[in-house]
């Protein structure tokens, strides 16, 4: 095809054609520029928000499932404490999975049904509806996503002391320190609690075994697995407990002990309750809002404490963590537990949601996205201000070239031949700008973390705070950013050469000749 070829000639830099090498060369330098910065910068920034995103469901889930207030209010949950099969006390959501029996008040033993009472919602069989075992049938039957599975958790709130090794600066002697916070439920399968916890180094290894601790006390990534090894609790430690990397960085370090607070009824009256505790690691809450003071602990000890208050105090303090595979998946799950709770007609005792609707994480997850789609746009108006450049150097090119389009015309080449030759270096400049800016960016992504250590000397402090951007940053190439600059230089590049191409294929050859 003579029209590429010509192109490439048309192209190649050459002495007597100085001006327009240099034009064509800027041009395909500054497409270059503009998309190492879009590749680097969406390639990094999409990975943050990955991270972001992964401890956010590792505290929580990719989907929840909440009692409303129509599941507090239910005969099933207010009658086990009006029941001596239960020792008169409510049963939290894990307490009922695993609980024998669906309605256990037995008439003539256990006192009267209070009329204010709303009625035994019961199946086609006449028998108590198990809310928590049906809704948990419901996210096993999910089909078409992998890896579904259903766990309880619990919330609440606990004051936290703690004794640390050093003390602190504005002390000569050690006391404790006091934490408001908020105790969960820790998951040891999580991936994502894997991926965020923070491993002791040698010198914490050190430190701890002078407190008379072992390797086994610390938490740990199971070898080859996704979760994590939590320590059991021990009659001369107490029980372990991972914080978030905020105490570390405040002087709290592993293997500092101290004690959870907490109030509990009793015969006479509401009295203190204290639970010894270690620090047996500490992990990563990301951005997360609530992450700075939840700290994770074995399920007896939350159940132990939550126990002691009014378990529809807390909105979120009880419920249903549902994990998948994949993340994408989120709103189908959903979906189709909604639908199987509707059948069952016990969906109103429950509020189904997803990651990007949880109350403490939908304004981070919405900005997130808002800032995706900003910057998206941002970049588009960028790559055409970069291409642009090549309509002002094939108007150039056609310029200079016009004896010899006059001379290609008058050899038979028709006007389409003349607009595809600068149709085909346009798009050749943009191809060219976009395979040098992505091989640069592979570079830079490549040694990042280096470059940003580097800056980071040079101006003395860090360039990114670890704690929301992390110890280091991500240096995968992200497929959105390349999917986004290939398409966009190419139709850019594409339409860009379409007025010089057009201009040069109006030409007539006999003007042009008489002209020259």
């Amino acid at each position: 095809m003579f029209e590429l070829s010509v192109a490439f000639k048309y192209l190649i830099p050459r002495r007597r054609q100085l001006s327009v090498s240099i034009i064509s060369l800027i041009s395909t330098l500054v497409i270059a520029l503009v998309v190492w910065l879009i590749v680097v910068f969406f390639s990094v920034k999409d990975g943050l928000e990955g991270a972001w995103v992964d401890k956010i469901i590792a505290l929580t889930a990719p989907v929840r499932i909440t009692p409303t207030e129509d599941y507090y209010r239910s005969y099933y949950y207010l009658v086990d404490s009006i029941s001596s099969k239960t020792s008169y006390t409510q049963k939290t959501i894990g307490e009922k999975l695993t609980s024998l029996d669906t309605d256990p008040y037995t008439p003539f033993i256990d006192e009267e049904i209070p009329k204010k009472w709303p009625e035994p919602d019961l199946n086609e069989k006449g028998e108590l509806k198990d809310i928590v075992k049906t809704t948990v049938q419901a996210v096993g039957s999910v089909k078409g996503v992998k890896g579904v599975s259903a766990t309880d958790y619990e919330t609440t709130a606990v004051y936290l002391y703690l004794l640390p090794e050093k003390p602190a600066p504005n002390h000569s002697s050690k006391q404790f320190l006091e934490y408001a916070t908020l105790l969960s439920t820790f998951d040891s399968n999580t991936a994502a609690i894997a991926g965020a916890l923070l491993n002791p180094t040698s010198t914490d290894f050190d430190k701890t075994q002078q407190l008379s601790f072992n390797r086994k006390d610390l938490a740990t990534t199971l070898p080859g697995k996704t979760g994590i090894s939590m320590p059991e609790s021990s009659p001369k430690l107490g029980d372990p407990i991972l914080l978030p990397r905020g105490f570390k960085e405040h002087g709290i370090s592993f293997g500092d002990r101290g004690y959870l607070s907490y109030y509990s009824p009793t015969p006479s009256s509401i009295q203190e309750q204290q639970i010894p505790v270690f620090v047996a690691g500490f992990y990563d809450p990301g951005i997360i809002p609530i992450g700075g003071k939840l700290i994770l602990a074995n399920r007896d000890l939350v159940s132990l404490i939550r126990s002691s208050s009014g378990q529809e105090e807390t909105k979120f303090g009880n419920g249903i963590n549902v994990r998948f595979d994949n993340l994408t998946d989120a709103s189908k799950v959903k979906d189709s537990i909604v639908e199987a709770l509707r059948d069952a007609g016990i969906a109103h005792y429950w509020s189904v949601s997803t990651y990007q609707e949880y109350e403490f994480t939908k304004d981070i997850i919405q900005q997130l996205q808002s800032e995706k789609n900003l910057f998206s746009l941002i970049s588009l108006v960028i790559i055409i201000v970069a291409c642009s450049n090549i309509i002002s150097m094939l108007i150039i090119l056609v310029n200079d070239k016009k004896l010899e389009i006059g001379i290609l015309r008058s050899m038979g080449a028709t006007s389409q031949h003349i607009a595809t030759i600068f149709g085909v270096c346009g798009m050749v400049m943009g191809t060219a700008g976009s395979l040098l800016g992505i091989l640069g960016a592979l570079l830079t992504l490549h040694y990042v973390n280096e470059l940003v250590g580097l800056i980071s000397r040079i101006q003395g402090h860090d360039l990114f705070n670890p704690v929301f951007y992390g110890d280091t940053l991500p240096t995968a190439l992200s497929m959105e950013a390349l999917t986004l600059v290939i398409i966009a230089t190419a139709a850019i590049s594409l339409l860009a050469g379409i007025v010089p191409a057009i201009k040069a294929s109006l030409m007539r050859p006999s003007a042009i000749l008489r002209a020259e």
